[in-house]
């Protein structure tokens, strides 16, 4: 699998990475814990060396579970581990906010969780109301302390960034909504953090699970899922996306690939993505993401994103 450098944070991943979001059951219905387990360890034996999880996945149950999961793996195996702060640990209650005490309390009790002595990579998980600078400087204290190896920011804007900048801490990544259906941050926050020498982590890159090209136009969601109630996901929108899923699927057969991996290798064509956060309810799931992410051809991607345009000229009239 390829890795790349994860900015100047001095350590390198797997261009896709398992994103623990679906563990814990926030957004996403009920979730069974020894699947959850099954998940992680099959991703991992699959040569998966990063894991991505949060508090609030699951009022702490995410991190708990890959808590579990590393008690069973030796040191020298041990995957590479982001957490974030700024919403809680109770996923009925999202609560933005990140005073200094709060970004401090919550490294601690992340760290319990998590059954580990430092987060590789520590990421406020949206902007909060407080000062940037006060997040930075809880960060800086941290990083001094030992408790984690480098800072992340989620859901930052240019101007967001920009302000981090100024505090004179360092920022190593950002963690960013991108997928080929959903590529507005590749013209703007993406570029920016390049530039600066940061590393980038796309969530759902895979558009919340569509992307994977297994769902047909009848496709229901069980009850807690989130996904019921947004528009693209039901309706006319919903199945002008299946048709272009429809489109990639067959553009991917043709090249010897897989809907999802052409889904991610469009995205990891960009030398400013660093990695895609996948996630997996099951062993199944675990060991699909290390065959995810392999590169496709300049044609391939080229025909890719034509096919989203097109989608995206029917869905402007589609409201």
């Amino acid at each position: 699998m390829e890795r790349r450098k994860l900015g100047s944070t001095g350590f390198e991943i797997t261009a896709v990475g398992l994103g623990t979001w679906a563990i814990g059951g926030w957004l996403w219905g009920p979730q069974d814990d020894a699947d959850s387990l099954a998940a992680i360890e099959a991703a991992l034996d699959a040569g998966v060396n990063w894991l991505d999880t949060a508090p609030i996945y699951g009022s702490g149950l995410s991190e708990k579970m890959c808590g579990d999961a590393l008690k069973k793996i030796p040191a020298s195996r041990r995957p590479l581990v982001f957490t974030k702060y700024g919403l809680g640990d109770d996923s009925d209650f999202r609560n933005p906010t990140a005073t200094r005490a709060q970004v401090l309390a919550e490294c601690d009790a992340s760290l319990k969780r998590l059954n580990i002595d430092c987060i590789d990579l520590y990421q406020l998980h949206w902007p909060v109301t407080q000062p940037v600078q006060e997040q930075a400087s809880a960060c800086a204290e941290l990083l001094t302390s030992g408790k984690i190896r480098a800072i992340g920011v989620c859901n930052f804007n240019v101007d967001q960034l920009e302000a981090w900048k100024a505090t004179g801490v360092p920022l190593h990544t950002l963690q960013t909504p991108l997928s080929i259906f959903r590529p507005a941050t590749l013209s703007d926050a993406i570029p920016w953090s390049q530039s600066n020498g940061m590393g980038t982590l796309a969530y759902s890159p895979l558009f919340r699970g569509m992307l994977f090209g297994t769902w047909t136009k009848d496709k229901s969601f069980a009850p807690g899922d989130s996904r019921a109630s947004h528009k693209d996901y039901s309706g006319p929108r919903f199945a002008r996306h299946i048709q272009a899923i429809d489109e990639l699927k067959a553009l991917a057969e043709n090249h010897g690939t897989t809907c999802p991996n052409l889904a991610l290798g469009a995205l990891l064509a960009n030398p400013a993505v660093t990695g895609c956060i996948v996630g997996a309810r099951n062993a199944q799931q675990g060991r699909m993401i290390a065959t995810l992410g392999k590169p496709v051809s300049t044609e391939a991607t080229a025909a890719v994103w034509n096919i989203v345009a097109a989608m995206n000229n029917d869905l402007a009239t589609i409201a």
